[in-house]
């Protein structure tokens, strides 16, 4: 391989951490400046104009930035799709900035802190590739990343909430039951008195006693939210967007 090979792409992301939309397929991606895009030997090679400023050392391997690996994955996608990549890119470029761990961004002012100098960060990436097909959602969605976003089903349901032109909701909302304790919400609508809440795969543990109790203080959570006024809508990472934004939209009605 060329010595200006990169890894990047999807196997970049997973590599950095990114969230992907979907399960990347068995080829391995690099970037060459100057080669013919092709496949050979199970290695996707991309010909594209790759600045070394977008290049970093890890191991000893070449391999694109965070914010380039994610302009990378996230051309031509939809916009919820888009949400998953960038908001991921964002949240791991704060941590690298303010050099803090993921729980620390659940602080209002921590995110406030870094979202400015990461949102620059990624429009200094989408330069380099403004003019390239798939670029428009990207250009659309970088100023809708949230550093708040803590999976990949909350990023792609606040791109459906958005697409379908529903209230915006806060997301990474602290909430306060009846009983005076403190809870964090996936999303808010306060004025509505909604808050909205993504069951994901995994969510409540993965053994037997683990998931009972963890439903259990679940399902007392609840009550003391419904208790002090609210109404919780609940949604499942493996239902259908149609369903899920109904079922939303019905509630803020």
């Amino acid at each position: 391989m060329a010595p200006t090979a990169a890894i990047s792409h999807e196997s970049a992301a997973l590599e950095h951490g990114l969230w992907l939309p979907r399960t990347p397929g068995p080829l391995h991606h690099v970037t060459v400046r100057g080669a013919a895009d092709r496949v050979e030997h199970g290695v996707r090679v991309h010909g594209s104009r790759l600045p070394e400023s977008f290049v970093e050392d890890r191991g000893g391997a070449r391999i694109t930035t965070i914010a380039r690996t994610a302009m990378d994955c996230a051309r031509g996608r939809s916009l919820p799709d888009t949400l998953i990549v960038l908001d991921s890119a964002a949240r791991l470029l704060a941590q690298r900035t303010l050099d803090v761990d993921a729980s620390a961004l659940r602080a209002p002012e921590v995110r406030e802190a870094g979202r400015e100098p990461v949102v620059a960060e990624l429009w200094q990436a989408f330069e380099s590739v403004r003019a390239w097909p798939g670029s428009i959602v990207v250009r659309t969605a970088i100023p809708l990343v949230d550093l708040a976003s803590e999976s990949p089903m909350e990023s792609r349901s606040r791109g459906w909430f958005l697409e379908a032109s529903l209230p915006a909701p806060l997301t990474g909302y602290s909430v306060t039951g009846a009983s005076g304790a403190a809870y964090w919400a996936d999303f808010a609508w306060p004025d509505r008195r909604v808050l909205g809440e993504v069951d994901g795969t995994g969510k409540y543990g993965s053994d037997e006693s683990t998931v009972r109790s963890r439903l259990r203080q679940e399902r007392r959570r609840q009550r003391d939210l419904e208790d002090a006024g609210w109404r919780v809508v609940r949604w499942e990472s493996v239902e259908r967007r149609r369903t899920v934004v109904a079922r939303v939209g019905r509630a803020l009605l």
